[in-house]
């Protein structure tokens, strides 16, 4: 029987085929003790043997990674290396086992068991805890001698389904045998998830207990753009998605051979679509897709993949690098946006992690005002790195005037700091701010005259208005953003931007989909921000309608008054002009 199961989006494509089911990331080992006092050198040379072992497989496939041009991917695996060669960690383990005459295999998962423990008194670390048992897991292997399972070496092709996956086993997957995965739990910004999307694998996340009831074998669909994993599909079903599957691969490569032609509609309007990128490497995805530039460059991995604070010349060798690829072409910086569901920890800054409700407390912005210092360092970042390139700094989570003169006082200073040090930097930089917090967005003519531009971050503003957590799978079938609300919102802050002839852009997830384009260039937008790979997408279907055409479909939309019927019409209208099936 056909059963569909909703999660979490994390990386798009279609995989059919049957279920390879994984166990847990390790077993609990029961408790073991050496019974005479002479074994303990011994132990203790297993447990270092097992640690060079371990340190040697994690450098092979940091190297692995990075020879597939994933540069920024490694990183990760050289934070794995840091872990576990950090001295303290090995004397707890060795203290274990000299002073309680624990084997080795049994210290370090009571070592690493009391570490994670501690980590999940800080919920938000979840992506933190991850990493950490992929490393014991490792280790253990190398303990006890077993080959550490990197899915490398399958004999058919497969759909991985798992509770969760580590970065390790995601990063070593046979491109050639693993067709996608979907695990139990995890979110959009975990390392897993962005090992995912490097890889071009489709995956699915938080799809609650699949990975207990499915039996191995089972046929699967895994839909990596909507976020859904098919068991038992119908014949029916499976001849759809082979279809979708088909067209996704043709479409594909047809849109890249015309990814470099501009947006223009077919009434002449230009528009202007530009790439979303996380790590400096992806500069070159959006070059190769066609983009106008970067409409937002996330920078928050490079404190999650810092240890500690990342200094200025740190965030200038990034920002810097991105800039001068581009070439000439403009680039959107998104000052740090931590908090929520992107958490880590900043030295002794703890109280990131001890709200009780963080996607409402001391994040972004407010985070970056409460800690100037931190703050400082990157805003004189971005500012040198203006004088490669059309550089613009955006400004997350903004919920009141105050917050942007308070920024804006900041960036003044800072520049004036930098002319007289000599330093080089654009002094008309542009400074604008994400609108994403519902005070601001109903209230958007009293921002055009303090932010140079606006960029609307459809995620977190539906989450707002809605009141849904985009990232809990208990409620992501609430997660509308054809909710009439959100549409009413987005017309308004549109025609008010383009009434005080303030430049607006958006980047939300929403700029990618194929059933809002239409819609939202009827609105009037003329600046699309999306993931590289959907950059070719959008701009075809931008050629392939005329403004008059989108104009008629978001008059359409106004009068409708709920999601279902948005959708219908929305999707009426693409398959009526662009001949799309969605």
């Amino acid at each position: 029987m056909e059963t569909i199961i909703k999660g979490i989006p994390v990386s798009q494509g279609v995989a059919i085929g049957p279920a390879y089911v994984l166990g847990s990331v390790e077993s609990k080992l029961p408790p073991s003790y050496l019974s005479d006092e002479e074994m303990i050198p011994g132990e203790v040379e297993r447990f270092q043997q097992a640690v060079g072992t371990a340190q040697a497989e994690i450098e092979e496939l940091k190297s692995r990674v990075q020879s597939e041009a994933m540069q920024d991917v490694g990183s990760i695996f050289e934070a794995h290396i840091l872990i576990l060669s950090d001295p303290s960690l090995h004397n707890e383990v060795l203290r274990r086992i000299q002073r309680n005459r624990m084997t080795a295999e049994y210290a370090v998962q009571c070592t690493f068991g009391e570490y994670v423990r501690g980590l999940k008194g800080k919920p938000f670390l979840n992506p933190r805890i991850n990493d950490i048992q992929d490393i014991e897991r490792r280790l253990l292997k190398a303990i006890l001698g077993r080959h550490y399972e990197e899915l490398h070496s399958l004999a058919r092709e497969v759909v991985v389904i798992a509770h969760d996956l580590t970065p390790s086993q995601t990063a070593g997957m046979d491109r050639e045998r693993i067709l996608g995965f979907a695990t139990d739990i995890g979110g959009t910004t975990g390392h897993t998830a962005i090992v995912a999307r490097a890889r071009e694998l489709p995956a699915v996340v938080g799809l609650g207990s699949v990975s207990d009831t499915i039996q191995p074998g089972t046929e699967v669909i895994l839909d990596g753009s909507r976020g859904i994993l098919i068991i038992q599909p119908t014949e029916s079903t499976r001849e759809t998605y082979e279809k979708v599957r088909s067209d996704f691969h043709k479409f594909g490569a047809e849109l890249l051979a015309e990814a470099s032609q501009p947006a223009v509609t077919l009434d002449g309007c230009r528009v202007h679509v530009q790439g979303n990128i996380e790590f400096p490497h992806e500069s070159e995805s959006v070059l190769k897709n066609g983009a106008d530039g970067i409409g937002l460059y996330r920078t928050e991995f490079i404190y999650i993949d810092n240890q500690g604070v990342p200094d200025e010349e740190t965030h200038f060798a990034a920002y810097s690098r991105v800039v001068k690829a581009l070439g000439g072409r403009p680039v959107t910086i998104r000052t740090l946006d931590l908090g929520s569901d992107k958490a880590f920890q900043l030295q002794d800054h703890d109280r990131l992690y001890l709200e009780k409700n963080p996607g409402l407390g001391l994040r972004a912005v407010r985070y970056c005002l409460a800690n100037p210092d931190i703050f400082r360092a990157q805003i004189r970042a971005i500012c040198r790195a203006s004088a490669f390139g059309e550089v613009k700094m955006i400004i997350p989570m903004v919920s009141s005037r105050e917050e942007v003169q308070k920024v804006m006082r900041m960036v003044r200073s800072i520049q004036e700091r930098l002319a007289d040090e000599g330093i080089p930097y654009d002094p008309h930089m542009k400074v604008g701010i994400m609108v994403e917090v519902p005070s601001v967005a109903i209230t958007i003519d009293q921002f055009c005259d303090i932010s140079e531009y606006f960029s609307i971050g459809t995620n977190d503003l539906t989450q707002y208005l809605l009141a849904v957590d985009r990232t809990n799978e208990q409620v992501a079938h609430i997660f509308r953003p054809d909710h009439p609300s959100v549409l009413r919102v987005l017309k308004y802050v549109i025609e008010t931007a383009k009434a005080n002839h303030v430049p607006v852009s958006l980047c939300g997830e929403m700029a990618g989909d194929p059933l809002f384009v239409l819609y939202l260039l009827g609105l009037g937008l003329r600046t699309f921000s999306v993931s590289p790979p959907q950059i070719p997408e959008v701009k075809k279907i931008i050629r392939s309608a005329s403004l008059t055409a989108a104009e008629k479909v978001a008059d359409d939309v106004a009068s409708l008054s709920s999601a279902r019927d948005v959708r219908n019409c929305l999707r009426a209208a693409a398959q009526d002009l662009l001949g799309l099936k969605i």
